[in-house]
């Protein structure tokens, strides 16, 4: 009997849908911010204050609410996410925006979508589709088209090749947690921007960094928005996507963000959105659609493979 077809929609619940968009909006200025920060702050000073302190605010939450420290397996993927994610990542991302403006920044970050598809099929958890990579390959495009646009250049290789490295180790941490049981976001952020903090720090004090702290106002501004906007409320948004969403799925918030970030950076420093920017837009937002959103087919009987006996959702289908 020929198998029976079904459609599965991309799509996750709406209050998912809020808080990815969430998640792109407040993410949009980070690494604006971070420049600014630069000019009155060591780099990995910044990254080492900015997460400590959040640490120190997600630890707060986790007394308040009264939750108990995640043991075995749970711990270790909580740091382990911390290690990729907020440490080894950002130690690049650090030194990468030192010599890269932040819309070519945004735009190498936008590689992260394509990172999580192919290591997520190779550990499993998602099946890699012709779709999903020529959405990410679309999407990729769009970001470039659209710095390309506002007169976004490159910069030196060496720093190119870190903040491409970096989103390889922010798409495995987004892959790799999904392989470990389930903390709240809570205390995965808590003891991920510690673990992360930690070793920020110790980078820091290797370099032989100066711990000091900003006199301009605009200076604290853009640190304080790190702090509570970017390092806080954002992360908590995107750890919630990814516990509700596939991890490809989540990924393309990264593709998003460069049209938020572009946005911004033309209000701070006054650069034109041009034609060049709304055709990037689209060419980003077709390509999110396309390999993320678009429902697609599945048959009943692989609709059937994904549960087991009791009717709950196998692993490698969430």
């Amino acid at each position: 009997m020929a198998a029976v077809t079904a459609a599965r929609s991309g799509l996750p619940e709406r209050r998912v849908l809020v808080a990815f968009g969430l998640f792109i909006l407040v993410g949009g200025g980070a690494s604006v911010a971070i420049r600014i920060t630069y000019e009155e702050m060591a780099p990995f000073w910044v990254a080492t204050a900015r997460f400590g302190l959040a640490a120190l605010a997600f630890w707060a939450l986790v007394v308040f609410k009264k939750l108990s420290l995640p043991r075995g397996r749970a711990l270790l993927g909580a740091v382990l996410f911390g290690t990729l994610t907020v440490g080894l990542a950002f130690a690049l991302i650090g030194w990468g925006l030192i010599e890269t403006p932040a819309s070519t920044f945004q735009t190498l970050m936008a590689l992260i979508p394509l990172g999580t598809l192919f290591l997520s099929s190779f550990q499993g958890l998602e099946a890699i589709t012709r779709r999903g990579i020529a959405g990410s390959f679309l999407a990729v495009a769009g970001v470039a088209a659209t710095v390309a646009g506002t007169g976004g250049s490159g910069t030196s290789i060496p720093h190119i090749i870190a903040i491409i490295v970096a989103s390889v180790f922010v798409a495995e941490g987004g892959v790799l947690i999904k392989k470990f049981p389930p903390n709240p976001p809570v205390m995965t952020n808590a003891i991920a921007m510690t673990t992360g903090a930690l070793i920020l720090g110790a980078v820091s004090l290797a370099r032989g960094e100066s711990w000091t702290l900003p006199a301009q106002v605009d200076t604290w501004v853009a640190f304080v928005y790190l702090v509570v906007f970017v390092t806080i409320i954002a992360f908590l948004l995107y750890m919630f996507v990814l516990e509700e969403w596939t991890a490809s799925g989540a990924s393309y918030g990264f593709v998003l963000v460069p049209l938020v970030t572009i946005v911004v950076a033309a209000t701070v420093a006054g650069e034109a959105i041009t034609v060049g920017f709304l055709a990037g837009a689209a060419l980003v937002l077709a390509g999110v659609y396309v390999g993320a959103l678009m429902p697609t087919k599945m048959k009943q009987e692989e609709l059937r493979k994904c549960h087991d006996q009791s009717v709950e959702v196998l692993h490698r289908c969430a």
